[in-house]
């Protein structure tokens, strides 16, 4: 997979939590997967279609997806991951990607990409595999928590 297709998934995580006041965001291990899988307690899907096929998952464990979703809601304190928070990462997923997309169609051999609603699994336990294609999976290390980033791309 080219960095050119990598590179906007990762500059769009650290600009969306910037917006919310999430400024550190390092890169830490970087895992070649032979399919998308992942066992965190909240993961966002996004499918992609287009020039740039896939899917994308953002992981996290529960204490990175309540401060997540606190720093989304100018500070207010989330106890629980109830309806609301679980649709403000789905909106998480969703403004990541979609400022990934803008990214991507800039490039000279993309011109049409269309994401899908983010899909949110939620619970303890969870191993799922989301996708059979090879995927690189990315752990960002920040202020809020650990969120790992699965790009799973058909090029």
């Amino acid at each position: 997979m080219d960095i050119k297709y990598i590179a906007p998934f990762l500059d769009s995580v650290k600009g969306i939590l910037g917006q919310f006041g999430v400024e550190k965001v390092t890169r830490g291990k970087i895992t070649k997967k032979e399919n998308m899988n992942v066992d965190k307690d909240t993961i966002s899907i996004v499918g992609l279609v287009g020039d740039v096929k896939g899917n994308i998952s953002y992981a996290f464990n529960e204490d990175t997806a309540k401060n997540i979703v606190s720093a989304m809601m100018m500070g207010m304190p989330v106890s629980e991951l109830d309806e609301m928070a679980r649709s403000a990462m789905s909106e998480f997923a969703n403004m990541i990607t979609g400022t990934a997309v803008g990214k991507l169609t800039e490039l000279d051999d993309v011109d049409d990409v269309i994401p899908s609603p983010p899909s949110i699994i939620y619970g303890k336990d969870i191993y799922m595999i989301i996708s059979p294609v090879e995927t690189l999976s990315i752990e960002l290390e920040t202020d809020a928590g650990q969120i790992e980033v699965n790009i799973g791309l058909e090029m």
